[in-house]
């Protein structure tokens, strides 16, 4: 088995050798002329001081340079790609090694850059993404966020916040994210990104609620559809044989009552059906970017009655403001209803902007009973309601990009919440 040995030991034995060779010389020559002993002292003194000078000289030169390597390499290592400890040699292996050194570094540098420039167009990119994007560090604190995740939890800023805050935790070695009962449905997909010894986890936080809003939509406008075209083709026939039966009756009689019953029956099913129709009808929505000021200022014409509180006066809004107007029509004309149940008064509209804008409606009426079935086709809670004033509103402005929620009001009434997006 080979014995472990270091450099220093080999180099100290080796020099060992030829002092001890010409030790051996100097004392057989002593003996030879027979010096001395003070002579012999001298002797060995005047040969041997300067080859043991030379050799420690030269111990120190070569295990200088060794030290020197292992800084440079030891720079390298921490992104400092100066390579000057070997400024005094200009030839020979050494000045070979250095410009090898140099050679790496300026290697290394520009793979650092290359990997620098990566990152800003990877960054770059998940700033760009509709999507929301954080960036974890090695502690599961926020190293980056786009503006879509700063959006998602209404921050300027996330930097250093703590995954326990943004409501994410690990389930089966996996994220997930607390769901909100009003927020956008997430999954979270993972993917580790490495830079130099750091490691730092990016979490794509990718909506089911479209492929759910999606499906939801195509099957009530299959539904709309079957009904629009089977109670149509029913009642028309009907609503047309009534008239023409109350026309021979005499105008007091039993019977024309009851056709006059019949034919109103069949007039507001064929109502009924024709509202319904609207929604998969909805023109696309032509987007333009309208001035907040603009804005206002048509609500203010449009809704000269109720109280509008723009806390921003600068910005625009990405929207189509006749669209946006329909919407806030049938909004309103819930709030007053809900007023007159509750025999007050007083509907509010605040409009603010932080990553987007938000419209909020205010009444003072009682509140919402039943809000898990606000937005589901064909429930109403009023007597002569069709279910059909909300799901429009949702639609035209989802089309928009944005979207509504109603919930109730910690001071009493209810709030239907619109957030658009900012034009840019």
């Amino acid at each position: 088995m080979a014995r472990s040995s270091s450099l220093e030991r080999r180099f100290i034995i080796l020099a060992a050798i030829p002092l001890g060779t010409l030790l051996v010389l100097l004392l057989a020559i002593g003996v030879y002329l027979r010096l001395d002993t003070l002579s012999q002292v001298t002797l060995l003194l005047l040969v041997l001081g300067p080859c043991i000078w030379a050799l420690c000289s030269l111990y120190q030169t070569v295990f200088d340079a060794f030290d020197s390597v292992a800084v440079q390499l030891d720079s390298l290592a921490n992104e400092e790609f100066t390579v000057w400890h070997f400024a005094r040699y200009r030839h020979g292996r050494i000045y070979a090694l250095k410009e090898d050194l140099r050679r790496i570094a300026t290697r290394i540098s520009n793979k650092r850059a290359e990997y620098a420039h990566h990152e800003s167009f990877v960054f770059d990119l998940v700033n760009e993404l509709h999507s929301p994007v954080v960036v974890l560090d090695g502690h599961a604190q926020v190293y980056h966020a786009n503006p879509a995740a700063l959006a998602h939890y209404h921050q300027d800023s996330l930097l250093g916040v703590a995954t326990k805050e943004l409501g994410l935790y690990r389930h089966q070695h996996q994220w997930q994210l607390h769901q909100g009962q009003h927020q956008p449905r997430y999954k979270i997909d993972c993917h580790s990104l490495k830079r130099g010894a750091r490691h730092y986890q990016l979490l794509v936080y990718v909506s089911i609620e479209q492929p759910l809003r999606s499906t939801e939509k195509e099957a009530w406008q299959k539904l709309v559809k079957v009904l629009n075209h089977e109670v149509r083709n029913s009642l028309t026939p009907i609503y047309s044989l009534t008239q023409s039966l109350r026309e021979q009756q005499q105008a007091h009689s039993l019977q024309a009552q009851m056709l006059e019953v019949i034919e109103k029956r069949a007039q507001h099913l064929l109502n009924f059906v024709a509202s319904y129709s609207k929604l998969s009808q909805l023109p696309q929505p032509q987007l333009q970017a309208i001035p907040i000021t603009e804005l206002v200022s048509r609500l203010q014409v449009l809704l000269p009655h109720i109280d509008i509180d723009c806390q921003s006066h600068s910005g625009r809004l990405l929207i189509d403001p006749e669209q946006l107007e329909q919407a806030l029509l049938n909004l309103v004309r819930n709030a007053e209803q809900a007023n007159t149940l509750s025999g007050t008064e007083g509907i509010r509209l605040a409009i603010s902007k932080h990553n987007q804008w938000q419209l909020k409606l205010y009444d003072n009426g009682p509140g919402i009973d039943n809000p898990d079935n606000l937005f589901v086709p064909f429930y109403s809670t009023k007597t002569q309601g069709t279910g059909i004033g909300l799901v429009l509103s949702r639609e035209i402005i989802r089309a928009q990009g944005g979207e509504l929620t109603l919930t109730n009001h910690s001071q009493g009434g209810a709030l239907a919440q619109i957030c658009l997006p900012k034009a840019k």
